[in-house]
Parts: C-alpha cells; sequence; structure tokens
C-alpha cells in the first residue's frame, strides 16, 4: 500500500507465486570491510565497527549483508589473496568477533553472506607452501605447474603467452626450487588452484560446510567460471599487438568443466542449505553462457542462483593496450542495449539476474553515468536509484551508494591511489612506452583521466559517516584518503534530511518491497534508439500490476540537459498516477501524452 498526496493505491491482494523466492526481492548491501567502519583507531575497517552500523543497515532497508574478503591474508590484494579460509585477518579482528557480527545480524532478521576466493590462494596459504616444497608433494598437483618452454635462443620462458589480469606480466612464475612455473590469473602472490583435482574441490566442499555450520547464510564466489583453463594450454591469440603477453580469457571462462564443478558444488554442499549464492563471471560471451548457471527449470543447470556478469561494466571503456581506459563518448541507446538484452532474454531463457551498478571494482555511479557536479548530484544519484530499483534481479547496493558518494576529486595525483591493479597497470604501460620509445621518462599523462574515471579505489574511498575528523571512519589516520567533501557530504546529515539521496534509496528500497512489478515484471523496452530517455515498463501480470519508468540521462555537456519524451501510443496511460519522481512533477498526477523533464529527471507511474 503506498499514499500518494492524500491517494491511496493498493495492490491486488494475490498469493505469492511458488517461484518467488526470498533473495530474488531481497536488498544485498556489499560491504568493503577496509573502508567501511573502525571501531577505533586501526585507521581501517573492522568487523566490530561493522557490528556498530548494524541497526543503521536495518533502517536502510538491507535484507542481506555481503562481507568482501575478511579472511587471514598477507593482503597483497586486500584481502583476496587468502592464507587461511578459517580464520579472519586480525587487521578486521577475531572469529569471535565475526560470531558477534553473525548474531547482531540474524538479531534484526537479516542475513550474512561471505565472500568465497576459491579460483586462487595466497601464496602463503599452508597448501601452497606444501605444494611448491618438492615435484612428489601430496599436494603439488593442488596448483597449476608446468615445465619452461625454451626458445630458439636457448632461453627459458613461460609455458604459453598469457597475460596476468594486473599489469603487462605473464600469468605464470618460476620456482626456482622445483624449476617449474605456475599458473596465477591474477598477482604473483595469488597462485590459481587446480580444480581438476578432487582432493582440492573436496577441501573447498570442507570450508563452506564449515561456515554454514558456524552461521553463515551463503556466498558471493569471486571469478568463479574461472576455475577451468584449457586442456594443454595453448596460447592465447593476439589480440594486442606489440605485446608479448595477451589475455587467455576464451581459454579460461565459461569453459564446460566449470559448470561440472559448480554441478558437482551444488550436490555436495549447495543443497543441503537455504544459502545464498552468487557467482562473479566476467566474459563477454552471450547471455546463454550465463543463464544456464541459474535456470533452475532444466535439470543439469542446478549450480548457482544468479551471476554478476561484466557487460554493462564495458560501456565507457575504450578498447587498447591500457587497461580500464575511459570512452567519454558512450552513446546512452548502446548502455541501454546491453541491459534491455540482459532484462529481456534472462527472462526468456529462464534464468535470474543480478541487479549491481557498483561495487568495490568499479567506479561510482553519480560520476559514471550522472554527474558529480554539486548542482546536480544529488538528482542524478536519485534517478540512478530509481533506474536500479526498477530492473529485474535481486538488488545490491554498495556501501555509499546509498548517499551518492563519488569518484575520488579529479585533482587527487596518481601517488593517491593505492590499489595493486591501478599501480600494476600504469608502471606496466610506462615499461610498453620505455621499450616502443626508447625513452627514459615516457609522457603518461594521457593516462590519468582513464585512471580518475575508472580506477577501482573510485569505490574504495572511506564511508563518510558525518563531519567529524576523518568523516566519523576511524580515529586514527585512515588507510586511503578520505574524500575531501565529507564536510557536507555524509550519513548524518543525510538521515535528517528527508529531501537526501540517502532518504530517497530508503524509499526506493521500500517501493520495490511494495510493488513486486519492480522485481518481477515483465521487462518491455521502450523507444529504445532514444539518446536522451531511458523508458521501459514493468508489467507483472501474475498480480495484475503495471509500471511506467521515465528516466533523463541525457548528459549534454556533462551536465544534463531537459528533454521532452512522446509517450509511446502502445503505452495506456489513461489511468496512470505518478508513484515516485525526483523532479518538480506532482506525485500522484496523471500521465500526459507528452512529457517535459528536467537535467536527470525520473519519474515511476503506476498504470
Amino acid at each position: 500500500m503506498s499514499a500518494i498526496n492524500g491517494t491511496t493505491f493498493v495492490g491486488p491482494k494475490v498469493e505469492k507465486p511458488s517461484d518467488r523466492a526470498w533473495w530474488k526481492s531481497a536488498t544485498v548491501y556489499q560491504i568493503y570491510p577496509a573502508s567501511f567502519c573502525d571501531h577505533g583507531d586501526a585507521g581501517h575497517g573492522t568487523l566490530k565497527g561493522i557490528t556498530s552500523k548494524v541497526p543503521y543497515l536495518k533502517d536502510l532497508g538491507v535484507d542481506v549483508v555481503w562481507l568482501s574478503p575478511i579472511y587471514e591474508s598477507p593482503q597483497a590484494d586486500m584481502g583476496y589473496d587468502i592464507s587461511n579460509y578459517r580464520d579472519i585477518d586480525r587487521r578486521y579482528g577475531t572469529l569471535e568477533d565475526w560470531d558477534e557480527l553473525r548474531d547482531a545480524v540474524h538479531a534484526q532478521g537479516m542475513k550474512l553472506v561471505m565472500d568465497l576466493v576459491v579460483n586462487h590462494t595466497s601464496d602463503q596459504h599452508a597448501w601452497f607452501k606444501e605444494s611448491r616444497s618438492s615435484l612428489d608433494n601430496p599436494k603439488r598437483d593442488w596448483y597449476i605447474w608446468q615445465s619452461p618452454k625454451i626458445n630458439e635462443k636457448g632461453e627459458r620462458m613461460p609455458p604459453n603467452n598469457w597475460k596476468s589480469c594486473f599489469g603487462d606480466n605473464p600469468a605464470w612464475t618460476y620456482d626456482e626450487k622445483t624449476e617449474q612455473y605456475y599458473c596465477h590469473t591474477f598477482l604473483k602472490e595469488q597462485p590459481d588452484l587446480n580444480w581438476e583435482n578432487p582432493e582440492v574441490r573436496q577441501a573447498i566442499w570442507d570450508l563452506m560446510h564449515w561456515w554454514m555450520k558456524r552461521g553463515s547464510d551463503g556466498f558471493r564466489m569471486d571469478v568463479i567460471n574461472f576455475i577451468a583453463k584449457a586442456d594443454g594450454f595453448p596460447d592465447a591469440p593476439v589480440v594486442l599487438p606489440g605485446r608479448k603477453w595477451q589475455p587467455f580469457g576464451g581459454l579460461s571462462i565459461n569453459r564446460p568443466r566449470v559448470q561440472d564443478h559448480l554441478r558437482e558444488m551444488y550436490n555436495e554442499v549447495i543443497q543441503h542449505y537455504d544459502l545464498f549464492c552468487v557467482g562473479e563471471c566476467p566474459g563477454d560471451e552471450p547471455v546463454d553462457k550465463y543463464s544456464m548457471y541459474s535456470n533452475k527449470s532444466d535439470p543439469k543447470n542446478q549450480m548457482l542462483q544468479m551471476v554478476f556478469h561484466f557487460h554493462h561494466q564495458g560501456f565507457d571503456r575504450a578498447q587498447g593496450g591500457f587497461a580500464r581506459a575511459a570512452n567519454p563518448a558512450w552513446k546512452l541507446s548502446d548502455f541501454k542495449k546491453v541491459f534491455n538484452t540482459w532484462q529481456v532474454q534472462m527472462e526468456q531463457q529462464g534464468g535470474w539476474n543480478s541487479n549491481y551498478l557498483e561495487n568495490h571494482d568499479q567506479p561510482r555511479t553519480v560520476s559514471r553515468i550522472g554527474s558529480d557536479h554539486p548542482d546536480d548530484r544529488a538528482k542524478s544519484a536519485k534517478m540512478l536509484a530509481m533506474f536500479q530499483c526498477s530492473l529485474t534481479g535481486t538488488l545490491f547496493v554498495f556501501q555509499g551508494q546509498e548517499m551518492g558518494l563519488s569518484n575520488v576529486p579529479r585533482e587527487w595525483g596518481v601517488e593517491e591511489y593505492k590499489d595493486i591493479e591501478t599501480i600494476q597497470n600504469y608502471e606496466g604501460e610506462r615499461e610498453h612506452r620505455r621499450l616502443v620509445t626508447g625513452e627514459k621518462d615516457p609522457d603518461m599523462s594521457d593516462l590519468l583521466p582513464s585512471i580518475r574515471q575508472t580506477a577501482r579505489d573510485n569505490g574504495r574511498t572511506p564511508v563518510q559517516w558525518d563531519d567529524s575528523e576523518h568523516a566519523g571512519f576511524s580515529k586514527g589516520t585512515p588507510w586511503m584518503r578520505v574524500h575531501d567533501d565529507y564536510k557536507t557530504w555524509n550519513i548524518e546529515a543525510q538521515r535528517k534530511d528527508p529531501n537526501s539521496v540517502w532518504s530517497f534509496w530508503k524509499r526506493m528500497l521500500s517501493l520495490r518491497h511494495e510493488y513486486e512489478a519492480l522485481v518481477y515484471g515483465k521487462f518491455i523496452p521502450l523507444d529504445e534508439e532514444n539518446e536522451s530517455v531511458y523508458a521501459y515498463i514493468r508489467d507483472d501480470a501474475t498480480i495484475g500490476q503495471k509500471l511506467l519508468v521515465v528516466l533523463n540521462m541525457a548528459r549534454g555537456s556533462g551536465r544534463g540537459e531537459s528533454v521532452k519524451f512522446k509517450v509511446p501510443s502502445s503505452v495506456d496511460g489513461s489511468k496512470a498516477k505518478l508513484l515516485i519522481t525526483n523532479g518538480p512533477a506532482e506525485e500522484g498526477s496523471a500521465l500526459k501524452e507528452e512529457i517535459t523533464l528536467e537535467p536527470f529527471e525520473g519519474r515511476i507511474y503506476l498504470l
């Protein structure tokens, strides 16, 4: 039930269809622990700090709390290099602190999800230490080892031309003691596990059971579609001319053995619990390569509930040698094509979408899609909240997104960036330019706009809780610089303001639970080639509920622009009432044949 200007709209009272599982309509809040909340003066987030904010998450409207890695780790890649899966890194706390957090989350009726990083471990994990100790160690085959190649000059070379995902480096590192190379998709400190070894898989099932029995409610699985490499480890096709190392995603991503392993995971672990499970699945293949992971209508596809695909994360990226190169000239029609394709085809193929715009690996959407100019920021952030909250799929909100946090200030120099990916990409490109130009210090200034726009650190600045020192994040010096705007842009101020971005997000999350068409309705795109307005219908025939979403995404010169939108004749707006807007239109008002939208204005009508 929703009241708008004294008018109450009541949806039909119907029995919820059996396929509407709790996790489909849930709001999942991702916490990046290092930057969330420090309960003391450590300078980085802690589990006790997270526990102190559990009531805040409940107030916002969160159903599931997802923790990025907090396991014991040397922190080569912010915890995605795990040295012990059954203990907590001391920078974050202890297992007893985790138990307290679990109890606090459950007491509020929410669920707690852990990050499962099992494509690789840390090179400091006991498994890898044993594996590299000798050729005949029982755990030698727990990782991917290959003998060197010898080139025509008689020089030792890696087994193939595979490129690490970070920097311009090979995906292989030589071990002097055993005279073989080990494979690492990411850093050399992150050796890949050999999933073809049944002992490895059993060890993973065991640790999943261990966390479920301790009270975890599920897992987000890191790069889970990377876990099967091509037989024989062939060279990757050359797609980066002039570079020694080449991306090998096509020889690793979504291979048939990935599905075999995940079916086994389902049989051995997942089916025994009412758990939440989402797999991170990068790649650029068609929807059907991803829908199969969550298509429960097919007995062969008992694997996961949903996946994180990356197709919509490339709309503003340029192709070329430098990773994360920005393309400021992106077109809205291309952006819409990706979302329309996934919204429509995932439903047609019986799968289920994850619905995310931001996470710890992506920049802030208000800077990326909207405008972070002080006069535009709140309005564009609200429009983006309307967009994401009106898409099919389980909704994921990244910490700070609910208050419209923006990218790091453009004035910050490259030395402020802490992320190993940015550092290695920058240094790798510098080395490549040295080789090409012969210059000791080649010009790198052209990379700064891309780094400022796309770097992962944009989403990793500490959460701005209030206007006190360090934004209330920590009593000590933060591990990463706090955004300069925290005095005026913080959660405490926004919670007191009914017109703030935070208050708007809270309302949208409530509406999403109230109007199930926003979650389950058929997605019907409108005026798909329009380069200014994104419009679509959400039609839930099961409960007789239909909504029209109209969003002004015109960027103009970067500050947006007013546009007119003619409602297609196929839309019956005779009984329409405006449900919510971030603009001046009166809620409860009728739908006109043509509407004028202010910059970054959005509207949702109940038809």
